[in-house]
């Protein structure tokens, strides 16, 4: 048997053995109201597991899936080759791409993406990815998605740990999502509960105006720097530093968020009660 359909006998088969404690772990992160969208979300999930370890010119020594092999050849000619030999979720053709080392890191940060992400227009094709937005304009155009990422990745180690008391073994693998973490920690821990909402419901306008648009506006244009930063720091084998006065000013930002939400709730209950 060729190395490529052994290595995936094995991770499918494992992954087949771990699914019902996998959507498990996703329902006790998101809740039990969430089951059945959880349920269809992750079952029967469209998979191309690659081979990090093989890095061979032909793309179809370093891919396998159960999909069907012509539209395969069809999803591979979308796309560059590139866009399958890493973790990723591309919402349009609905399929997970996943390492066949069985890293649970990765796959349950995708699956996770998976959860989030609504198409909200084929042509042009809009979509929504938890609080990232893209648009299609002579490419793809993505808004907020290191904000998105550090988030997802924050979700990540929750649901690792949901999956870690359920009995599964896990290895958490670190990612350079987690250098953002110092400056969303303070927006993630007072609207966790609202960005879980807003992965099942999709509704990314209702939450950005519930917290204040400007406010959000400046916050993820600040989180976009301190990527960009972070970024440039890691390619050149630097640490990551952001300065307290960056931090403070983020941090005013999300108390700010918070009284507007707190506030746009009571006038809403107000209104509600007459």
């Amino acid at each position: 048997m060729h190395k490529l359909e052994q290595l995936y006998n094995e991770t499918a088969k494992r992954f087949n053995n771990d699914l019902n404690i996998i959507i498990q772990a996703f329902i006790n992160f998101y809740g039990v109201e969430n089951s059945e969208y959880i349920i269809n979300k992750i079952s029967n999930s469209r998979i191309i597991w690659y081979d990090d370890s093989n890095r061979d010119d032909d793309i179809q020594n370093q891919i396998i899936s159960s999909i069907n092999g012509d539209e395969l050849t069809e999803i591979l000619k979308k796309r560059k080759k590139e866009a399958f030999l890493q973790s990723a979720y591309i919402v349009e053709i609905d399929v997970l791409i996943l390492p066949l080392n069985y890293d649970l890191t990765h796959i349950i940060h995708e699956i996770n993406h998976k959860i989030g992400s609504h198409i909200i227009s084929i042509e042009p094709l809009i979509q929504i990815s938890g609080i990232s937005y893209s648009v299609e304009k002579n490419g793809i155009v993505e808004y907020d998605n290191d904000l998105n990422e550090a988030i997802n990745q924050k979700m990540t180690l929750e649901i690792l740990e949901e999956l870690n008391k359920l009995g599964l073994k896990i290895n958490i693998t670190a990612s350079w999502q987690e250098q953002l973490f110092p400056v969303i920690d303070s927006f993630y821990a007072t609207f966790k509960e609202q960005l879980k909402n807003l992965n099942i419901s999709g509704d990314l306008v209702a939450f950005k105006e519930k917290l204040g648009k400007e406010y959000f506006d400046k916050f993820s244009q600040l989180v976009f720097m301190c990527g960009f930063r972070a970024r440039r720091s890691i390619s050149k084998g630097e640490e990551v530093n952001y300065s307290i006065d960056r931090i403070n000013t983020i941090n005013d930002l999300v108390s700010n968020m918070k009284i507007h939400s707190e506030t746009l709730s009571l006038t809403t209950k107000k209104s509600g009660a007459r």
